[in-house]
């Protein structure tokens, strides 16, 4: 990257968001190659609660080895249950999926499995009647979403598995959530909202408060109940031995 776009196209934000748990040698690593820090979504769901509970989910990895935090990496933790638009934009999926304009009717006629959400909403094209009651609504998710965080910058996913593969579903999303945004920036005090990057939000964000120091690593990993997903690493050993040849 460096010989043939430049150096400052090298990354230096790290995104992470499916793994089945995180060792801290992940977070070695990056900062060993110069990453300033990391965003991680698949930890344990009571770890997320634990962490949320003290405003806690953004914090310095270090090392169990390292007294003096020379390897420490700033750290983002996705509070919520996936990374998907439902799961993103605050803590209640029923009004997040609502503003996933992949799901539109509109975009889905043809489909055999449309995209629909599972909450009994769908989302709408957003037009001057409805943009004032989607806007409150999707702003009272962000600001659901921050309390759990201690600087003032809300970082809020757009996407899913197998998405923006057609410029239809870009043009939906971009075009819809700008009408929303808009809205907000010229009728809401103390609201800056915009499309950006994972360094927009980190570069916002990092030096504005003093983060919590955490060790160790985030396994075994289980999204609800007691659904641990400790397969991944004992079964099927033969088909891991062969990949690994």
């Amino acid at each position: 990257i460096r010989e043939t776009f430049g150096e400052e196209y090298i990354p230096k934000y790290g995104w992470s968001i499916d793994p089945f748990g995180y060792s801290p040698t992940m977070a070695y690593l990056l900062k060993k190659y110069g990453f300033k820090g990391m965003l991680i979504q698949r930890v344990h769901y009571a770890v997320k609660k634990e962490l949320a509970l003290h405003r806690q989910l953004e914090f310095l990895w270090r090392q169990t080895w390292d007294d003096e935090g020379e390897h420490d990496i700033f750290t983002h933790m996705m509070p919520f249950f996936s990374y998907d638009v439902p799961h993103s934009c605050g803590p209640d999926p029923e009004v997040c999926c609502a503003f996933d304009f992949a799901r539109l009717p509109e975009l889905n006629r043809e489909k055999y499995k449309p995209r629909k959400c599972a909450w009994g909403t769908q989302p709408e094209i957003i037009t001057e009647a409805n943009v004032k009651e989607k806007a409150m609504s999707l702003l009272d998710q962000y600001r659901k979403k921050a309390s759990l965080f201690r600087s003032n910058a809300v970082i809020s996913p757009l996407g899913d598995d197998f998405r923006f593969d057609t410029t239809v579903e870009a043009k939906a999303q971009f075009e819809n959530l700008q009408l929303v945004f808009d809205y907000l920036n010229d009728n809401i005090p103390g609201v800056s909202i915009q499309f950006g990057t994972l360094s927009d939000y980190f570069d916002a964000v990092i030096g504005t408060f003093d983060p919590p120091i955490l060790k160790g690593s985030f396994f075994t990993y289980a999204d609800q109940n007691e659904d641990y997903w400790s397969g991944y690493f004992t079964s099927r050993p033969f088909d891991k031995a062969l990949g690994r040849r």
